[in-house]
């Protein structure tokens, strides 16, 4: 997978590649959206965008390439509730600094499964989810999952079997560092869904000290 980086802190620069190019991507860097201009072609997979950059901003860049079919994340220290708003309103992802790689990591797989499509539907036994609709059903029953819900079900089972951390469920389905969240909103939510989900709720197995898995068989 290609991934563009538009990033003008070297240190922040360097430390992402690295790490992206040791998960087996390969990534490609602009420091400016002048820089861009030499290097950015339309056959990359995701972008990583910083708002501020020294000649500009990421919503110039993306203007000036006319980005519509790539997938991109917003990478800012830009962390007020309006700027949050509206750099999710026209992206797939914004991920605020200072952020733990495995966090961009997590968001960036969890974009190019969307984008790449998925089945329509995931099950286990007569747990149902319906991707397309965001409709989880019981034994043929509809039942009433916030989107929060749905989504934390649905990364577990996507990853049955798998322990996945607290921080990188908070990182995936909450688009933020799990530093920042309340330290009990991922347990309450689990709580609420486990309780929504009467007899299947074993299916989602505490692992103490880490996180969450969804059982095995």
């Amino acid at each position: 997978m290609k991934i563009f980086l538009l990033e003008d802190d070297e240190t922040v620069c360097f430390g992402i590649k690295t790490y992206l190019e040791n998960n087996n991507y390969i990534v490609k860097v602009a420091k400016s959206i002048d820089e861009s201009k030499k290097v950015f072609d339309y056959n990359f997979d995701l972008i990583l965008l910083d708002i501020n950059l020294p000649d500009g901003t990421g919503f110039d860049f993306l203007k000036i390439f006319n980005i519509e079919s790539i997938p991109f994340i917003f990478l800012t220290v830009n962390d007020s509730e309006e700027d949050i708003v509206k750099g999710l309103n026209i992206s797939d992802g914004y991920i605020t600094k200072p952020f733990k790689l495995p966090i961009l990591i997590a968001k960036i797989e969890s974009i190019l499964r969307r984008v790449d499509g998925v089945e329509e539907k995931l099950n286990y036994k007569g747990l149902v989810l319906d991707q397309k609709n965001y409709i989880c059903y019981l034994d043929g029953e509809n039942i009433n999952l916030a989107l929060k819900e749905y989504e934390v079900l649905k990364l577990l089972l996507e990853n049955r079997g798998n322990t996945l951390s607290r921080e990188k469920i908070l990182g995936i389905v909450w688009d933020i560092d799990g530093d920042f969240v309340e330290d009990n909103t991922l347990s309450a939510t689990v709580k609420r869904l486990r309780k929504k989900l009467k007899d299947y709720s074993y299916v989602i197995e505490t692992v103490r000290g880490i996180g969450y898995r969804f059982v095995r068989d």
